[in-house]
């Protein structure tokens, strides 16, 4: 599926003595919430009954071992026949040889990165006051 990613170095943005992970993790849930919702927008253009489009979640952030807060966005669960959400939308995302690729997660998360920065942004600075 699509990846958004940046860098910040975060030392010279946090003043002194605010080295709080939980404000990582405050920031990327803000963002997930904006990218979820961005991606189950796109999905509902493929509805047939919903469910792909609702399977959409975010996992709970966490810290990585590289220190670095994570959090993913994915499809979760399956449809009532059984198959699996993430697999119908990488087929629509991808195509098959029967079906041509109609992207639709690439561009919802494209569309949305500048709301997910924003929607961090506003989170730092409520919690960093």
């Amino acid at each position: 599926m699509a990846q958004f990613s940046f860098s910040v170095d975060i030392d010279s943005i946090f003043p002194k003595g605010l080295n709080d992970e939980n404000l990582a993790l405050d920031m990327v849930k803000a963002g997930q919430e904006v990218m979820q919702k961005s991606i189950q927008r796109a999905a509902l253009k493929h509805r047939k009954t919903g469910s792909m489009a609702n399977s959409v979640k975010c996992s709970k952030p966490t810290i990585n071992r590289n220190g670095d807060a994570v959090g993913r966005v994915k499809f979760y669960g399956k449809d009532k026949n059984g198959m699996q959400n993430w697999y119908k939308a990488i087929w629509i995302e991808y195509g098959t040889r029967h079906q041509r690729a109609q992207p639709f997660v690439r561009p919802a998360i494209k569309s949305c990165e500048g709301s997910i920065r924003a929607a961090m942004e506003k989170t730092f600075n409520q919690k960093a006051k």
